[in-house]
């Protein structure tokens, strides 16, 4: 999902890829090179899911982002009593076109997102905007000095009263990752996050808390030879500090998208791969990062992309994506669960003729018999047909839930 993207392109992998989905991802050879976010808001009509968070079993956030007179504002939708009920969200008065990319809920009245906004022209700049309960209201978030651009990637709430926040900021088609703090749901502080010695470009894609002392995020960077590496930094007791996995071998390059961590030093990252074969295909892998050492988890032969992660419990999570067949233009939603050994593919439904393309992007639990994942279908081969999409587990079958389209 998320790979270092021209600052253009705004919101990291999964925001170019989204608009240009309505035809599935293929080989990487295929990929749509187009920032696919400003086509998108021109021709209108799409409506997805990129992230959702559920504090308790009886209520979830999901936001993203719809088409809606000529501009892109955000969307956002609660789950509340077993129904999807959509809620507006105010845009900046310079730069209607808002993108959320993420949101965490530390509980039903607490929830913040995190994205950027922009105009017809750009530039692309920070945004968060806080929930109380009942409405959205922008929180300041500046921008880092000098940056020609900023946006924000992940966020994690583990309390009411703190966030953390990860994004890319810079000048020209170059980025450096950036953090932030968010507490006391007033004040808006940049923090320092080390990077790779000698990175031309690094990014945190993935954000996960498991309380406010004990942080991970994930991402990736490139080298002086333009080479994509895996990224990792721990946030713990207020101070950064890197935590270098390996790319995988065998695999062109490797990519970071989730993390969670279900214990102070217990977290599963998931992501993708690019093989080395001729037709340069993703496969999704995990990673464990435990006893202060990553391990490979796993890493799925068929063509596939992990682009969210929820960990319940220490030994339980569930990763979602999607899969696609090597010749054909249409996704499959990819749900699978791991018990702390092995990794088991799940059956998402699936939705029906002709909207027979499903991207799976986030997934929350909140117990081992309780998630909810969220994204978006389509109809293969036809542009701007996307429509939100979300399922929910009871620990036994995923069952398609019915989400408004505004």
């Amino acid at each position: 999902m998320r790979s270092p993207r021209p600052a253009s392109a705004a919101t990291a992998l999964f925001s170019v890829m989204v608009v240009s989905l309505t035809g599935a991802l293929a080989p990487a050879s295929a990929r749509a090179a187009a920032p696919a976010k400003y086509a998108s808001a021109a021709r209108g009509s799409n409506d997805f899911f990129n992230s959702d968070s559920c504090p308790t079993s009886t209520f979830c956030m999901a936001v993203g982002e719809l088409n809606k007179n000529g501009h892109a504002p955000a969307l956002s939708e609660i789950l509340t009593k077993g129904h999807w009920v959509t809620r507006s969200v105010p845009s900046p008065s310079h730069g209607l076109n808002v993108f959320a990319n993420e949101v965490s809920c530390a509980s039903r009245r607490s929830c913040l997102f995190v994205g950027d906004h922009f105009g017809q022209q750009g530039p692309d700049t920070n945004l968060a905007e806080a929930w109380n309960g009942s409405s959205w209201r922008v929180v300041t978030a500046t921008n880092p000095t000098r940056a020609t651009f900023s946006l924000l990637t992940d966020v994690a709430c583990p309390t009411v009263s703190f966030c953390l926040v990860v994004g890319q900021a810079g000048k020209g088609s170059r980025g450096q990752d950036a953090a932030y703090t968010w507490t006391n749901r007033k004040t808006w502080r940049q923090i320092r996050v080390p990077r790779p010695r000698r990175a031309r470009a690094s990014t945190l894609a993935g954000l996960a808390c498991f309380n406010a002392s004990n942080c991970l995020a994930v991402g990736n960077w490139t080298n002086a030879k333009g080479r994509s590496l895996p990224f990792a930094a721990r946030w713990h007791d207020g101070r950064w500090k890197l935590l270098p996995p390996r790319a995988i071998r065998g695999q062109r390059l490797t990519n970071f998208q989730a993390v969670s961590c279900p214990a102070a030093t217990r977290c599963i990252a998931v992501g993708n791969t690019e093989d080395n074969a001729r037709g340069e295909f993703f496969h999704a892998f995990a990673e464990v990062w435990s006893r202060g050492k990553w391990h490979l988890s796993t890493l799925r032969h068929p063509p596939s992309l992990f682009l969210g992660v929820s960990c319940p419990a220490p030994n339980r999570c569930f990763a979602s994506g999607y899969t696609f067949p090597s010749k054909t233009t249409f996704a499959h939603p990819l749900i699978e669960t791991w018990n702390g050994r092995f990794w088991t593919t799940q059956h998402p439904v699936e939705t029906r003729a002709p909207r027979r393309g499903d991207i799976l992007p986030h997934v929350s639990c909140v117990s081992r018999s309780h998630c909810e994942t969220v994204g978006f279908s389509f109809r293969p081969g036809v542009k701007n047909t996307d429509r939100t999409l979300a399922e929910t587990w009871n620990g036994r079958r995923w069952k398609l839930l019915t989400t408004p389209n505004p």
